[in-house]
C-alpha cells in the first residue's frame, strides 16, 4: 500500500486519489469487501467537527472576495512599511492577520501572495527569497487559529480543537515575529542591495487604514474570543465566520453582489472537495493500518528503542520533517495523527501540547520541496524554480524549529492560554 502510494505520487497522480487507489489495491488483496471501503468513507465524513472545514473555507472565500485582503495589506503596510524591508514585513504581518480569518495555508498564501509577491519583486527583492518568504508566511495559516489542520487533527484524535486553537496562537505569533527579524536582516544593503525603502506615512494615514480595516480585523477577535469564552464551539465558530464575512463583504465593503454568490459557492466547494477527498481517503488508509495492528507494532518498536520521552519526541520530529518533503500536510495528519497521538500519550505528553507541536512540524512540510504545495504556489507567482529557493526555505524551517524547541524547553509558550481558559 505504501509502495503504490509513493509511486502514484511520483508519477503525478493527485494526492487524494493516490491515497484512495493505494487503499483500494490493498483491499483487493484481502478478503475485505469493497463495500467496507465505501462505508468507511461515509463514516469518516459523518463528523460534526469536520463540518467546520467547509464553513471556514467559505468564510475565507467571502472575505477574500469582499476586499479583505487588500485592506489588510494596506493596514499592515501603513504600520510597518517604513521599517527596513517594509514590503517583506508587510507580507508577514498581513499573513499573520489573514491566518486569523481563513484557517488555510493555501488560501493565506494565494490571497496575500497574489498582492505581495509582484510588489516585492518590483521593489528589488530577489525572486527566490520572495517565494520562500511568502510560502513561510503562508504556513502560519494553520498555526494561528482558526486552523483547518487543527480541526482535522483534533477530529481524528479526539483532542480538544479549542485547546489546539489556543495553544497555537502564541507560537504562531512568535514564528511570525521571527520571520520579520529575518526580513529585517535580509533587507540590509550589505546582504541585499537595491531594495527600495519607504517613508513613514504618518499617524493620520495609519488611523485611516485602521478605520477601513476594523471590520476585517474583527473576525479573528470574535472567533478567538468566542471559543476562549466558551460562547461557541470551533464548528459553530465557522458558522459565525460565514455570517460575519458575508455581512462585512456585502454591506460594509460592498465588494460583491448577489450575482457573485454562485461563483463564490462553487470556488469554496471545489476547495472543500479537494481537502475532504484527502481526509476521507486518508482515514480509510489509517483504518487499514489499524486493522493490520500497525499502531501497536510501532508503539512497541518505539518503546523498545527508548523510554525517554524527549528522545522519542526528537525522533518523531525528524520523521515528520522527512515525511513532509514527500507527503501533503493533510494526508500526514489523517494517516499518522491518530498513531502519533497514541504514542505521545504513552510517553506522558499532554494531548493538546503534543498535538500543537505535531501540527506545527507537519505544516513545515508545506514549504519543503519537492511536494511542498505552498512553495510551489509562490514559485509560480514569483516565476522562479524551487531550486534557488531552497537555502531561504532552510532558513525559515530553522526559525520554525527554533520556536518548536522553545515550546519543548518551556511548555507555557504553548499551554499558557489553554491553561488560562480551558482548565479553570
Amino acid at each position: 500500500m505504501f509502495a503504490l502510494f509513493f509511486v502514484l505520487i511520483i508519477i503525478g497522480v493527485p494526492i487524494g486519489f493516490s491515497i484512495g487507489l493505494s487503499v483500494l489495491a490493498a483491499i483487493t488483496m484481502t478478503d475485505i469487501s469493497l463495500v467496507v471501503f465505501a462505508q468507511r468513507i461515509a463514516s469518516a465524513a459523518d463528523s460534526f467537527a469536520l463540518l467546520a472545514i467547509p464553513l471556514f473555507v467559505l468564510s475565507g472565500e467571502l472575505m477574500n472576495r469582499g476586499g479583505l485582503t487588500i485592506r489588510l495589506v494596506n493596514f499592515a503596510h501603513a504600520i510597518i512599511g517604513h521599517i527596513r524591508g517594509g514590503l517583506g514585513q508587510t507580507c508577514v504581518l498581513s499573513s499573520m492577520i489573514f491566518a486569523g480569518v481563513s484557517g488555510s495555508a493555501v488560501a493565506d498564501t494565494t490571497a496575500i501572495g497574489s498582492v505581495m509577491v509582484p510588489s516585492m519583486i518590483e521593489k528589488g527583492y530577489g525572486r527566490p527569497f520572495v517565494a520562500a518568504l511568502q510560502a513561510a508566511a503562508g504556513s502560519l495559516g494553520p498555526i494561528i487559529p482558526p486552523s483547518i489542520l487543527m480541526i482535522l487533527y483534533g477530529s481524528m484524535t479526539n483532542v480538544s480543537i479549542g485547546g489546539l486553537f489556543l495553544a497555537g496562537f502564541l507560537p504562531g505569533v512568535l514564528i511570525g515575529l521571527a520571520f520579520m527579524v529575518v526580513v529585517y536582516f535580509y533587507a540590509s544593503p550589505r546582504v541585499q542591495p537595491g531594495i527600495a525603502s519607504e517613508k513613514w506615512v504618518g499617524l493620520r494615514a495609519v488611523a485611516r487604514e485602521a478605520k477601513i480595516a476594523i471590520p476585517a480585523l474583527g473576525m479573528p477577535l470574535i472567533i478567538m474570543g468566542g471559543i476562549a469564552g466558551g460562547i461557541f464551539t470551533p464548528t459553530e465558530a465557522g458558522t459565525v465566520a460565514v455570517v460575519y464575512a458575508f455581512v462585512v463583504g456585502k454591506f460594509f465593503y460592498k465588494a460583491f453582489t448577489y450575482k457573485d454568490m454562485p461563483k463564490i459557492f462553487v470556488d469554496a466547494a471545489s476547495v472543500t472537495a479537494m481537502v475532504m477527498s484527502i481526509i476521507l481517503f486518508a482515514s480509510v488508509f489509517g483504518w487499514l493500518l489499524a486493522w493490520q495492528n500497525v499502531p501497536e507494532a510501532v508503539v512497541g518498536f518505539m518503546t523498545s528503542l527508548t523510554t525517554n520521552s524527549y528522545l522519542f519526541l526528537g525522533i518523531v520530529l525528524v520523521f515528520l520533517l522527512i515525511l513532509g518533503t514527500v507527503m501533503e500536510v493533510l494526508a500526514m495528519a489523517t494517516i499518522f495523527g491518530p498513531l502519533l497521538n497514541i504514542m505521545g500519550m504513552k510517553y506522558g505528553f499532554d494531548p493538546v501540547y503534543f498535538g500543537v507541536i505535531i501540527v506545527i512540524v507537519m505544516q513545515i512540510g508545506g514549504i519543503t520541496p519537492p511536494v511542498g504545495i505552498l512553495l510551489n504556489i509562490t514559485c509560480g507567482l514569483a516565476r522562479v524554480k524551487t531550486g534557488p529557493c531552497v537555502p531561504y526555505v532552510a532558513m525559515f524551517v530553522f526559525i520554525m524549529m527554533l520556536i518548536v524547541a522553545l515550546m519543548i524547553a518551556y511548555p507555557p509558550v504553548a499551554m499558557m492560554l489553554p491553561d488560562m481558559f480551558l482548565k479553570k
